[in-house]
């Protein structure tokens, strides 16, 4: 029993340096830099376009009714926000789930849209980044010096979790920048209810996006070309997309009850469940999108850990 204890601390010990390095490499590399970045870039830039449009239908509201229009958003957003317009367009969103769309209804706007650009765009970002961090390492021939130092399951998980950790950085970073814009572009801003809203999404779009980070490190011990790994995670993606789309539309009874257990198995049947708060969507969403991660991942060691390498 003690030695299969020390075994596992060793075995956990060894998953922790691995991710330590993966982090130094990435930021020796401006890997992690790049990372940011664009995180950071796409959040504000997002969120501007978001804001100049609600201030756009926010003035066309105000000219309506016969008031002076705004020079800030954020002014009328409550009239605009209840209208029966959004409410018929977050309905069509959420697949005519009118229970969470009340519940939607309830957060800020710019809070609910950070928390949706970063469920749609976070995953490409994702797999095209993390895709090929195995396979550059087996490609360079560099993970021959670290095999004999670790077991293979514990660099892999290692690699793994020095993205994961790249990742929530990148999440965190980004709401900041959200917060940032709409600070500085909003009327009637609420610091401290937006920056608990945004610090909110950041880790539901982190625990959700963790599966995909799955999918793109499977994939990665599967290919040895980087190039090859990246454009395989970018397809898989599209695949998963479309499979959550069809599983959507297309479940019901009968035979048709096999595309619930597809949905299940893919990360995209799951994402709406994370806009709740309540433990009872939330805790077997966080549940089956972890697995699902894990899963991804031991599908792509299956055969790495039988590799030449």
């Amino acid at each position: 029993m003690l030695r299969n204890n020390s075994s596992f601390r060793s075995s956990l010990y060894g998953v922790a340096v691995v991710a330590w390095h993966e982090l130094l490499d990435s930021i020796k590399s401006r890997r992690a830099i790049v990372l940011l970045l664009l995180y950071l870039a796409g959040s504000v830039a997002g969120c501007a376009i978001f804001i100049k449009v609600l201030h756009t239908v926010e003035n066309g509201v105000e000219k309506t009714i016969g008031v002076s229009e705004s020079k800030k958003a954020g002014a009328t957003t409550s009239v605009v926000w209840k209208s029966e317009v959004f409410k018929q367009s977050i309905i069509h969103l959420t697949g005519d789930r009118k229970e969470l769309v009340d519940y939607l209804l309830t957060f800020p706007p710019l809070c609910l849209y950070y928390g949706w650009l970063s469920f749609t765009f976070a995953p490409f970002l994702v797999v095209m980044l993390s895709s090929s961090r195995i396979s550059e390492e087996v490609w360079s021939g560099s993970v021959r010096f670290v095999a004999f130092r670790t077991s293979r399951l514990g660099w892999c998980f290692g690699k793994y979790a020095g993205q994961a950790l790249q990742l929530l950085l990148a999440l965190l970073i980004s709401a900041v920048g959200a917060w940032l814009t709409g600070y500085f572009k909003l009327a009637n801003f609420d610091g401290y209810s937006h920056a608990a809203m945004l610090l909110m999404f950041a880790l539901k779009a982190w625990i959700y996006c963790l599966a995909f980070l799955g999918l793109a490190t499977g994939i990665s011990q599967l290919i040895s070309s980087p190039n090859i790994a990246m454009a395989t995670g970018i397809i898989m993606l599209m695949v998963f997309s479309i499979l959550s789309g069809l599983a959507s539309h297309l479940s019901g009874d009968g035979w048709r009850k096999i595309w619930d257990i597809i949905d299940m198995l893919l990360p995209g049947g799951h994402d709406l469940d994370m806009f709740y708060t309540d433990l009872r969507h939330m805790l077997p969403a966080i549940v089956y999108l972890v697995s699902l991660s894990f899963l991804y991942v031991m599908a792509g060691y299956a055969r790495f850990g039988r590799r030449d390498l």
